[in-house]
């Protein structure tokens, strides 16, 4: 359950960001870094934190400008606290 909650959280995170092409091309590399790091999250225990700690600070920087990615952002670190990451 938890594997297809993070695989649709990432699909709605990609398809997110191609429907906001005016992000700037900094946003847009750590949002795909955020995503490759969840994708991967399985692999390196230590990551855990920082990964979290990731999100929450981009869910902040995207409130106002981009409610949607920040709600998807925040829906991870959510889904990602309740597996214990």
């Amino acid at each position: 359950m938890s594997d297809q909650n993070i695989t649709k959280l990432l699909t709605q995170l990609h398809e997110a960001l191609q429907a906001h092409p005016q992000l700037d091309d900094e946003s847009k590399g750590m949002l795909d870094q955020i995503a490759s790091d969840v994708a991967e999250l399985h692999k390196d225990e230590e990551q855990h934190q920082a990964l979290s700690d990731k999100l929450e600070q981009q869910a902040v920087e995207f409130e106002q400008a981009h409610p949607t990615l920040s709600e998807i952002l925040r829906q991870i670190v959510d889904t990602l606290g309740r597996i214990g990451v």
